[in-house]
């Protein structure tokens, strides 16, 4: 079986969900190819046909793409997949993002996810929360539930579960926390000076990044940036802190807390969105109110202060991404979606 999966580069979760996807279902024996289109066809994928070779899709079974451009693949003739991550109609989206984001989110990109939700042959939804999504702005129903992968043996603890001194930037910090993501609003980022304002001295918290926008002083002086790792300098950042802190407002699944939590970290995070769907509260990590930066503090805090509950809840939440979001779990899930599709 060879699968086509076509997706413009990108700038954040997304672009890792679709290169998990096709090494999962390689380490699964089929055959697929990712083809990696430049970064405007996300904005203009009516377009893609014209700028691919004629007859592209040949030798083919079947085209796979994310819900913005799923729509233009259907001049395959092949059956096509959709995967939604999460849908940018959200109400609660809106508050956090600029005012020319929100104008293309509402004009232009909903029109694309919702050609492509409506006329693909099969539609996968990474979370519970985006399945519920679909169905509630586009009366779809029979979406099939495949949570985003995790390589859980590249994304591993070190042996003793211990913090590795290495992993990080030397400072003088007691508790390190960390910060994976784009610097945004809907990530939370400008909640972790305040954050940061109400943690002990010895406190301190580093975080990449990102894709979007330029480099800029630290926020705060407790705060260290660490550039964009690539996939192995992430996980020696995991496995390099105590705390993951990811205060996002809205997630359709969320890779970085499972991550995370595959290296043996405890996250503290929001209860909001997806986010539940992977940090199990009081088992793996602490979940907060969207917006509490206190209450963030105070999560923060009591793990800081407890190793023993660190390594109790880090070591709950590598047997679950095992369980629930590796690889194998991955792979089966597309590989029945094809299946289906195929017959």
């Amino acid at each position: 079986m060879r699968p086509l999966y076509l997706s413009p580069i990108g700038r954040g979760g997304v672009d890792f969900g679709i290169q998990n996807i096709t090494r999962a279902v390689r380490g699964a024996g089929l055959q697929p190819e990712l083809l990696r289109l430049p970064e405007f066809y996300n904005f203009a994928p009516f377009l893609i046909g014209r700028g691919l070779p004629t007859r592209w899709w040949q030798g083919f079974d079947l085209v796979q793409g994310r819900s913005r451009i799923a729509f233009a693949l259907r001049a395959s003739g092949l059956p096509v997949v959709t995967t939604v991550h999460h849908l940018t109609t959200d109400p609660d989206l809106q508050p956090y993002g600029t005012l020319a984001q929100r104008l293309f989110y509402r004009f232009v990109e909903a029109r694309y996810d919702r050609l492509s939700i409506l006329t693909a042959d099969a539609v996968v939804c990474v979370s519970r929360f985006t399945q519920q999504q679909v169905v509630q702005t586009y009366g779809r129903t029979d979406t099939v539930l495949i949570f985003d992968g995790i390589d859980t043996d590249v994304f591993v603890p070190t042996p003793d579960m211990q913090r590795r001194d290495d992993g990080l930037p030397p400072s003088t910090g007691r508790i390190r926390l960390l910060f994976v993501g784009n610097r945004t609003r809907r990530k939370g980022f400008d909640l972790l000076p305040q954050i940061m304002e109400r943690l002990p001295a010895d406190y301190v918290l580093y975080y990449t990044g990102g894709f979007q926008g330029s480099e800029t002083q630290p926020p705060h002086s407790r705060m260290i940036p660490i550039g964009s790792p690539d996939r192995n300098g992430l996980v020696r950042a995991y496995q390099g802190c105590d705390i993951l802190l990811f205060p996002s407002r809205l997630e359709g699944f969320g890779i970085a807390p499972a991550e995370a939590l595959a290296c043996g970290r405890p996250v503290v995070t929001t209860r909001a969105s997806a986010l539940p769907e992977v940090v199990d509260h009081e088992e793996n990590g602490l979940l907060v109110a969207r917006d509490d930066s206190a209450g963030y503090a105070a999560a923060v805090q009591r793990l800081g202060e407890d190793a023993p509950l660190r390594q109790q809840y880090g070591t709950h939440g590598r047997a679950k991404v095992v369980r629930l979001f590796g690889y194998p779990q991955l792979a089966a899930g597309f590989l029945e979606v094809y299946r289906k599709v195929l017959a």
